[in-house]
């Protein structure tokens, strides 16, 4: 049996797969399209301030539509950086 650990996933063809993959789906059920900044705190889960400076930087807009987009664009955001194999840098993973 041959298991596949999240560092020999393709990140470009996952993202690929992914772009379309939610294609047609709710991704935030029962979300108003008009979010207050702490709403949006909430389904990021980040803090106000934070929400505040991508607001302010148009990075995101307070709107369901905007925060699909978001979510879609970023999904992988915080898997560990895929290193070549046998590489000399282990990647430094909190348990």
């Amino acid at each position: 049996m041959n298991i596949i650990s999240d560092n020999d996933i393709d990140e470009d063809l996952a993202k690929q797969f992914f772009s379309t993959a939610y294609d047609g789906i709710n991704l935030l059920p029962q979300v108003p399209e008009r979010l207050t900044k702490n709403l949006l705190a909430a389904i990021l889960n980040v803090s106000e301030p934070t929400i505040e400076r991508m607001v302010n930087e148009k990075q995101i807009a307070l709107t369901k539509t905007a925060v699909e987009a978001y979510i879609k664009r970023n999904y992988l955001a915080n898997r560990p950086i895929n290193l070549a194999p046998k590489s000399l840098i282990s990647p430094q993973i909190d348990p």
